[in-house]
């Protein structure tokens, strides 16, 4: 048993954290009526089984109702004005601060990340101490050890990085951690540990043949060369989308990696979408699914920030217009201005036919008056409607049936680009936005992109806004925060869970709030909002 000591102080630690229920002197009691880890890992089939459910668990932990959901209204890319999910209180205008106390009522969108994260991360640690400081062998003379360690730093590093992305700070746990001397680290170097185990991910890969079989992830064939393809992908992302301001885009936030890095690991990285496919929502039975859009693209409930419309339609309102008390002006007020009054109300024109396709216009407005008319929305996102399920709503990846899209290969495509922006080959970055094969021309019908570097720039963040729309984890909010576009107040991350500070006998921290605003931790950007504040 005390080969494990490691993983089952692990397993209790966050145990414990999460019921938040003993002191943390309390973990060194042995709970004999709990089976240990060398008992639930007591087989190569166990501990074979464990890491291929952890792709499962990954995937719910980013795709339950969790703090992305926030996070897309706070970044102006949705809107919404429902108490639900703290989509109110953190689309305030003035921006006020993430409320980070353990009883608030949508503590879980921080919780629910941090804590079946670092589940997962347990669950994978578990299987790599049994392979590598235990000396298990999965299969025949271990034949099976790589892939169980190739995806094992899959997800341990996949989950890392989503931490780094959403905490200012985190845990790096491995398997041989000493959780009696672990301390958090700064976002930054979660992220660098994230990659480092990205990276061995995609050595193994490269190096052995394997496959699980067609349950692990459905419709995708994750074997060494697609494990390989997302870790590299991935990595991508990470490097791209850590940065906190403007100024950190350059990736000077690390002093490891480059922009040429982000170009090899696209140059390596998908060529098929990642994205399970679905069997509807958890509530109706569902295995697969993706919660983070079902409300922000419902009729009733979510709508497209005017921000994003205005992308499309530059003549468009970028704020929804509003009063001098904040509240939203009658469509009929002579001092509305309608950008286009030979159309219906609020209704926008654009040369996009993504416009068409992808988004719904709705000529009336359901929120609350009260609440802020800079909440109001003439659109939702209709893209995802069709085909029809058999819910009694009829939507497609909404109500989560068919593919998932969580990192597309165009995605990956447009990380080229811009990778290729920042090494100075802006005409091969214009090649790919150009490509007729590709989304901004086949879908969209655009003019092509002349090679420049600021029109490459802003026609990639265009395609990342409208084509990627409820596609990746808190996408939309780090690329507004990478460009300094978050609303003055806006948290640049969010803090550790109030409820694990607590347990921990740590001080509570937040970050937000309109005066708060530093520029590292709270946002000082959103030049393009502030001369239409009523404040």
């Amino acid at each position: 048993m005390k080969k494990y000591i490691v993983n089952i102080k692990l397993a209790a630690l966050f145990t414990v954290l999460s019921l938040g229920m003993w002191s943390c002197e309390e973990l060194e009691v042995e709970n004999l009526n709990n089976p240990s880890m060398a008992d639930v890992l007591a087989t190569p089939a166990d501990v074979r089984g464990v890491v291929q459910s952890s792709f499962y668990q990954y995937w719910t932990t980013f795709k339950q109702y969790n703090i992305h959901m926030t996070a897309s209204v706070a970044a102006d890319h949705s809107s919404a004005s429902w108490g639900n999910f703290g989509w109110l209180d953190n689309s305030r205008e003035p921006r006020v601060a993430w409320n980070n106390d353990p009883s608030y009522n949508d503590s879980d969108m921080t919780e629910s990340v941090w804590y079946d994260g670092y589940a997962t991360i347990s669950q994978v640690n578990d299987a790599l101490f049994a392979v590598n400081v235990d000396g298990m062998q999965i299969g025949l003379n271990g034949a099976d050890n790589p892939m169980v360690i190739a995806s094992s730093l899959l997800i341990r590093g996949l989950t890392l990085g989503q931490l780094a992305l959403t905490f200012d700070k985190a845990f790096v746990v491995t398997e041989e951690s000493d959780l009696l001397t672990l301390e958090m680290q700064p976002w930054n170097e979660v992220m660098e540990a994230a990659i480092d185990d990205l990276k061995a991910a995609i050595s193994i890969a490269g190096n052995n043949t394997f496959q699980w079989g067609s349950s692990t992830m459905p419709g995708l064939t994750m074997n060494n060369t697609y494990i390989a393809q997302l870790a590299n992908s991935y990595i991508a992302r990470f490097l791209i989308l850590a940065a906190r301001n403007a100024a950190q885009n350059d990736l000077s936030w690390t002093n490891i990696y480059t922009w040429q890095d982000v170009l090899t690991h696209t140059e390596n990285g998908i060529t098929a979408d990642f994205a399970p496919i679905g069997d509807g929502l958890s509530w109706e039975g569902g295995t697969w699914w993706d919660l983070g859009i079902k409300y922000l693209r419902q009729p009733g409930w979510g709508r497209v920030d005017s921000r994003v419309i205005n992308l499309m339609d530059p003549a468009y309102f970028v704020r929804y217009p509003t009063d001098g008390q904040g509240l939203a002006l009658a469509t009929d007020d002579p001092n509305f201005p309608d950008p286009h009054p030979d159309l219906p109300v609020g209704m926008a024109d654009s040369d996009d036919a993504r416009l068409d396709t992808d988004f719904q216009y709705l000529a009336s407005n359901n929120f609350n008056p009260g609440r802020g008319g800079y909440h109001y929305s003439h659109y939702r996102h209709s893209r995802y409607d069709s085909p029809a399920s058999t819910s009694d709503e009829g939507y497609f990846m909404g109500e989560s049936l068919g593919p998932l899209f969580e990192l597309r290969a165009y995605d990956n495509e447009l990380m080229k680009a811009e990778a290729m922006a920042h090494t100075g080959n802006v005409g091969g970055a214009a090649a790919i936005l150009n490509d007729p094969a590709h989304p901004r021309k086949a879908r969209g019908g655009l003019a092509d992109v002349p090679a420049n570097l600021d029109a490459v720039l802003d026609a990639i963040f265009y395609e990342r806004q409208i084509e990627l729309f409820h596609n990746g984890y808190m996408l939309p909010f780090c690329d507004m925060r990478r460009r300094d576009l978050l609303q003055q107040g806006t948290p640049l991350h969010y803090p550790v869970p109030g409820r694990e500070l607590e347990t921990l006998q740590m001080p509570i921290y937040t970050f937000g709030g309109f005066n708060n605003a530093d520029g590292v931790n709270t946002s000082d950007g959103g030049d393009w909002i502030r001369p239409y504040y009523h404040f």
